[in-house]
């Protein structure tokens, strides 16, 4: 926080890209995760968990956490809790797909003990995902650019649209529900007066065709534009 963070992001389990055989297991125990939430809530700013495994899931969540980062391996009890804590969910299903296409078509791509972890994550994220919406969970857009080229964001609204999301569940959970997630629901996320004017127009109408999404002919940021006429 002396160094200006504005979030505090923990790793409640292992990863599908770290060395470890199981990325599932969790990190923290619930007493450790409780007093990082409180502790950061003292400060001003939310926590946000990485987790993959149901453990580590269900102990950020019951700890008050802001959000669940991937939530691959969630359970529906998992779900419950996180709808009753008002918890959001960020799927991030264009990393799940990334690394389960590298892992698959890439040979030599990954580590052994991390292909095998890989394979499966781009088709269970998205299962997990749909029983997600289903639920009721919060859901905001997230996409952990990095692990695919940057620029490829915008896949993650087929990827949703797959999972089984509206269009227009989608489209909110890119803007009004980001900006909630993050406290900044008065400051971005709608077009509204007063509001910075950061708007983009697509190539198509995305609630025919999701992918039009990813057909950006316009771009404004701050009444400023930066694409287009």
């Amino acid at each position: 926080m002396k160094r200006g963070a504005d979030l505090i992001k923990v790793a409640a389990t292992g990863g599908v890209l770290s060395l470890a055989r199981d990325g599932r297991l969790p990190h923290y125990a619930e007493d450790e995760l409780e007093a990082i939430v409180r502790t950061a809530a003292d400060l001003g700013v939310r926590v946000a968990a990485h987790a993959h495994g149901d453990e580590g899931i269900r102990r950020a969540a019951l700890a008050g956490v802001a959000s669940i980062e991937h939530g691959t391996f969630m359970s529906d009890e998992t779900l419950r809790i996180m709808k009753e804590k008002g918890t959001w969910y960020v799927p991030t299903l264009t990393a799940g797909w990334a690394v389960s296409d590298s892992a698959q078509y890439a040979p030599g791509f990954f580590p052994e003990v991390v292909r095998e972890k890989a394979l499966g994550i781009g088709p269970k994220i998205t299962e997990t995902l749909g029983r997600a919406y289903r639920s009721g969970v919060k859901i905001a857009f997230g996409t952990d650019s990095g692990v695919f080229p940057h620029g490829k964001n915008n896949l993650e609204f087929q990827f949703m649209a797959k999972a089984g999301m509206k269009t227009w569940d989608i489209l909110r959970a890119a803007t009004v529900h980001a900006a909630e997630l993050m406290g900044l629901q008065d400051q971005v996320g709608t077009i509204a007066p007063a509001r910075p004017a950061d708007i983009i127009a697509v190539d198509g109408d995305p609630f025919a065709d999701i992918r039009a999404m990813e057909r950006v002919v316009f771009v404004m940021r701050n009444g400023k534009i930066w694409l287009g006429e």
